[in-house]
């Protein structure tokens, strides 16, 4: 069996680290991943490895040369990257192989993994290890006797139902190699492992307990050097020829490399300092990167995982603020405070809320970043933008930068944006206002692995450069035609007064122009904050929005039409629909009161219009359920509470717990740290049951709860 080593991954994440260099050769507390790579392969009995070169393939060949650490060395260097599969086919030679990545850092025992693979007599075995968050990683879920039973790529909380990560490390047999086409681009774990499962293959895991550490960006190389480093014994780790000055403190978990200098009362806390570089007097350094051939100045203060490139020459007095990387070859002029990536406009707290709200986006500057950022991450052919302000302008002008044609939407109101972006074919859209919005027009928020995407662009993306913006299109038709949509649905003569609450006068607007003055009961609709929960107030009844989506439901169904509901909409939508001989889809492309309360509020009230009844009385003919939201907080992480704390749940699915009279929804929050709970029932008491039964599930566990 001979071992395959992929080396040709750029590394961007580690930049400015490997501007120069290619991944694989970054020092990690003293030695290269590869080195230490080898030396494990030796250890378990090999003398011959192949290395899969890509990117800066030279620098690999001339660092190890024909042989390292007694094992000697094949190249095969990719002209046009092939993925992993790709690469190891046109470089394999013929028998078994092992396939490992050259940029992990492990203790994983190969002759181990091999006796395993050879006493099973399978066709894949997959080296894994459990981790704390699983979120970032490709996951694999298994049965008793180790078997694969699935792959889960990247997820969100919700469908992390196992904390079992793929290492990137597989023994293949020869039978599969020979069936991989050769020149054809093909991931092991997206394209082919997949494909083995669906023809029934015999794919085993094997649990790795060793250490392992994804390097994939400077917080995780400073953990994986931190813990590095205390495992072996070593408080630190500085050069024989490095000066330390008297009064400078290196912290446990600091490296300090060849030739380096450190200036007297300089704190140097679990960060490294390449070969070559000095910093001055006074400095603090907390947590973060100084490459190779760096001087500073004094009073240098780095907060943590910032990084200064190979060959920056840093003036006194400066600040480099919490994530910021400077390119290499950088001048930092005395008292600069360095607040944003040089030149790659870095690093800021981007996440995603719910209901498409983007958090961690304040100002024009950071609005113009997030618009280039979303169109160079979802590679957007054309979005549409709705509201209006200055950051509106800044999303605009961000995305056009990008090469995305923007269809302005002066003044829309969220739901209106949402029809607009339908129409016009996009698929995305933004929404401006007090708040940001993006979301997929079609099914509401984006996907994980879009949010992932744009903000991995937003903290590392390029400048708007000098390229010319693409097209601002003015879609003021399309705006008429959401009018014309809106006054189709309007009744016109409601058989209730109506009013009004919204923060958003473009939604007031349309609401009062289009209804015309009722008679009978008086009902007021509100618009919550985030711009598609609507709730109503008529005479002494409080009417849910789960109440008016219900009856929006009985409107379409009076007409014999499905509808599409998200999936935590009530399960009486199923209910009403079976009276009716009608559908309901969940999970697909909404229907349009789902993202636009206009809409809602518009069919409801034409729907008790037509029947010529109060809104109470249409309210009080819905099945009787009531409905809980609950958010729980949690102590740690999610991953161990789901897979058992709720057996029930399968990838991909809602997390379900039902009794009886309850039905129970639990949602795991963006964050990682809790749940959100709906329930569903025919009491009070049965609801509070269920959301009892779920805290004690919680508790069982070991988690603390709130």
């Amino acid at each position: 069996m001979l071992p395959y080593i992929l080396t040709g991954g750029e590394g961007t994440r580690l930049r400015p680290l490997t501007s120069y260099m290619p991944k694989p050769l970054v020092r990690i507390a003293g030695e290269t991943a590869l080195e230490r790579l080898l030396g494990r392969l030796r250890e378990a009995g090999y003398r011959r490895a192949v290395l899969c070169t890509c990117f800066r393939s030279d620098d690999i060949r001339t660092a190890l040369g024909g042989s390292r650490r007694g094992v000697r060395l094949r190249y095969a260097d990719e002209k046009i990257p092939l993925g992993t599969a790709g690469a190891v086919r046109a470089a394999w030679s013929g028998g078994d192989v092992l396939v490992l990545s050259g940029d992990s850092v492990c203790g994983t025992d190969y002759r181990a993994a091999a006796e395993f693979h050879a006493s099973k007599n399978v066709d894949v075995t997959i080296v894994a290890k459990r981790v704390d968050d699983p979120r970032e990683y490709g996951l694999i879920t298994s049965d008793a006797d180790c078997r694969v039973t699935g792959f889960i790529e990247k997820p969100g909380y919700d469908s992390a139902l196992t904390d079992l990560a793929n290492t990137g490390a597989y023994i293949i047999s020869e039978e599969i190699m020979r069936r991989i086409p050769a020149g054809e681009k093909l991931d092991f774990a997206k394209d082919v492992f997949p494909e083995l499962l669906r023809e029934g293959k015999r794919l085993f895991v094997f649990e790795d307990t060793g250490y392992w550490y994804d390097v994939g960006d400077i917080p995780s190389l400073l953990r994986c050097q931190r813990e590095l480093l205390l495992s072996g014994g070593h408080e630190n780790l500085i050069a024989e020829d490095a000066f330390i000055a008297e009064g400078a403190f290196l912290s446990s978990g600091s490296v300090a490399e060849k030739n380096v200098s450190v200036g007297r009362g300089a704190r140097v806390l679990s960060s490294l300092i390449c070969e070559n570089s000095s910093v001055a007097a006074d400095a603090d350094i907390c947590e973060a990167v100084i490459c190779k051939n760096v001087t500073a100045g004094e009073r240098l203060i780095m907060k943590r995982f910032s990084a200064i490139g190979e060959g920056s020459t840093v003036g006194s007095d400066v600040t480099v603020c919490e994530g910021v990387r400077i390119a290499p070859h950088t001048k930092i002029p005395d008292g600069a405070v360095i607040r944003t990536d040089i030149p790659e406009n870095g690093f800021s707290p981007l996440y995603f809320n719910d209901g498409g709200e983007v958090r961690g986006v304040s100002g024009a500057y950071e609005a113009l970043r997030l618009g280039l950022a979303v169109g160079k991450a979802l590679s957007a052919r054309k979005i549409a933008v709705g509201g209006s302000g200055s950051d509106w302008e800044a999303v605009a002008l961000g995305l056009r930068a990008s090469g995305t044609e923007v269809f302005r939407l002066d003044g829309a109101s969220f739901g209106e944006t949402v029809y607009c972006a339908r129409l016009l074919g996009c698929g995305f859209c933004f929404h401006v206002s007090e708040t940001v919005r993006l979301l997929s027009p079609k099914t509401g928020g984006l996907t994980n692995q879009e949010e992932r995407a744009v903000v991995r662009q937003f903290e590392h993306g390029a400048d708007i450069g000098e390229s010319r913006p693409n097209r601002l299109i003015n879609a003021e038709a399309a705006q008429r035609l959401y009018v014309g949509h809106l006054a189709e649905i309007a009744p016109e003569h409601p058989s209730i007064r109506v009013g009004i609450i919204t923060s958003n006068p473009r939604e007031k607007s349309l609401f009062e122009s289009l209804i015309p003055d009722g008679d009978g009961e008086r009902a007021v609709f509100k618009i919550a904050d985030d711009r598609t929960t609507v709730t109503a107030v008529c005479g002494s009844v409080q009417a849910a929005y789960e109440e008016l989506l219900l009856l929006c439901c009985k409107a379409e169904f009076a007409r014999h039409k499905s509808v599409c509901l998200p999936k935590s909409a009530p399960a009486s939508c199923e209910i009403l629909a079976k009276e009716t001989r009608s559908g309901v889809l969940r999970g697909g492309e909404l229907s349009g009161f789902c993202l636009d309360p206009l809409e809602l509020c518009f069919t409801v009230i034409k729907y008790v219009s037509e029947r010529g009844i109060p809104l109470s009385e249409a309210i009080a003919e819905l099945p009787k359920a009531y409905y809980v939201k609950r958010v729980i907080e949690t102590d740690s992480p999610l991953p161990r509470l789901l897979r058992e704390g709720f057996p029930e749940a399968r990838a991909g699915e809602d997390i379900t717990v039902e009794t009886q009279s309850a039905r129970g929804t639990v949602m795991p929050r963006r964050s990682g740290r809790g749940i959100r709970l709906y329930v569903e029932s025919t009491s009070q008491e049965a609801a509070d049951e269920l959301c009892a039964d779920i805290l004690r599930r919680i508790e069982r566990l070991g988690h603390d709860c709130r």
